[in-house]
């Protein structure tokens, strides 16, 4: 009777162990999927070229802030960093979010971090701004080495994991397509402000408040982005 009891506890044992393998397997590919989609899908959206003049334009404005050190930047250019290679644009083709790989080159540091950069297509001009918040990547969970830096490519790699992995998703027909709702998450109302309650500073010019939600929102990503660099003081 034991034998028999413990060839059962065995044999659910082994079920157990066979579902949880092949679902973390079906997990892993739908990810590897997603991640050779991601790119290839924000690509075709822009044009390849445009999308490798869109990147030149945002590593471009990163590298000045970071050669001028400027004060709201020192996090990035404090340390290594690097734009990460997947621009995702939304399907209107107005809206970007991207990734600063950061490495923390410090004796110190244990951790390194990947940055939100967010940009907004605004009466035909891109401006670049940061406010998405940050990734911090504690190494020990990834290497033995706690002092010597993530390499990019496992920032990268993260990066697609969980900032990214939003960014598109599967439709009725099991195609992948633009999820425009992660857009909206990162551009609405989380941390930038709330239409409905609108502050004194997010008024139109003469007082009055916005009526046009995407007007009131790119009203705060302008002047988030003419604040990157402080007023030079008067001599």
């Amino acid at each position: 009777m034991r034998q028999v009891m413990l060839s059962h506890v065995i044999k659910c044992v082994a079920i157990v162990v066979v579902t949880i393998s092949t679902a973390c397997n079906q997990r892993e590919k739908e990810q590897q999927e997603r991640n050779q989609n991601i790119l290839k899908i924000s690509k075709s959206t822009m044009g390849v070229q445009e999308y490798h003049r869109l990147y030149k334009q945002t590593l471009d404005s990163l590298n000045l802030w970071c050669s001028e050190q400027l004060p709201g930047y020192q996090s990035i250019w404090s340390f290594n960093y690097r734009l990460d290679s997947v621009l995702c644009f939304n399907s209107q083709k107005d809206r970007m979010v991207a990734g600063i790989l950061i490495q923390c080159n410090r004796p110190e540091c244990s951790m390194d971090d990947v940055e939100y950069l967010y940009g907004a297509k605004i009466k035909g001009h891109w401006y670049f701004f940061r406010g998405g918040g940050t990734m911090a990547i504690l190494r020990e969970n990834y290497q033995k080495d706690i002092h010597r830096p993530l390499s990019f490519e496992k920032l990268h790699e993260l990066a697609m994991e969980e900032m990214f992995r939003g960014y598109i998703k599967k439709n009725a027909a099991g195609k992948w397509e633009i999820n425009d709702s992660f857009f909206t998450a990162h551009f609405e109302d989380n941390g930038w402000g709330d239409f409905n309650a609108q502050l004194p500073k997010d008024t139109l010019p003469n007082g009055r408040h916005f009526t046009n939600k995407r007007a009131y929102f790119e009203n705060i990503y302008l002047r988030v982005a003419r604040n990157i660099r402080p007023p030079k003081e008067n001599q």
